[in-house]
């Protein structure tokens, strides 16, 4: 999370899928294959790492805060009775 933190996650996922597809375009249009390829194997993997943390770790960690909030209401609920 902490490596991509100067730009939003929504905009972090905008931002590697048109990279990606950039390097697709770039390797059927120019003869750099390798580094095309290279190129696209890592855009890739950014596309799906920021997919996965946008679709489904900042919820998750939004409903972890969530409950921990609720347990902690709970557990002065309980103190105070």
């Amino acid at each position: 999370m902490a490596r991509f933190s100067a730009i939003s996650p929504q905009s972090q996922c905008w931002l590697f899928h048109i990279a990606l597809a950039l390097n697709v375009a770039g390797m059927m249009l120019t003869d750099m294959w390798f580094p095309m390829v290279v190129g696209t194997v890592v855009t890739t993997y950014l596309s799906v790492d920021a997919w996965v943390r946008l679709r489904y770790i900042l919820p998750l960690k939004k409903e972890l805060r969530q409950v921990q909030h609720e347990l902690e209401n709970l557990r002065q609920q309980q103190h105070n009775q």
